[in-house]
């Protein structure tokens, strides 16, 4: 799913894995106003950073994130 700059994006949830230019960015976890989220980028250890929900849409948007299958995710839930 590629985001246009002129649509709104999805609403993020806890698993999500999105996938831009500059690495990947996995939602961890989703509040009310802020979330968790990890910005990948070929690390073995890669610190959980905290941002408002607007401002990691805005990120996503601005740099074309595609939303794709999260298979560690898939794995913990089989």
């Amino acid at each position: 799913m590629k985001l246009k700059k002129n649509e709104t994006p999805p609403a993020l949830e806890k698993g999500q894995l999105w996938v831009t230019d500059k690495g990947q960015v996995e939602i961890m976890d989703v509040g009310k106003t802020l979330a968790h989220y990890r910005m990948i980028n070929n690390q073995k250890r890669t610190p959980t950073n905290l941002g408002p929900i607007q401002v990691v849409q805005e990120y996503l948007q601005t740099n074309g994130a595609r939303l794709i299958k999260n298979e560690r995710l898939v794995r913990a839930r089989a």
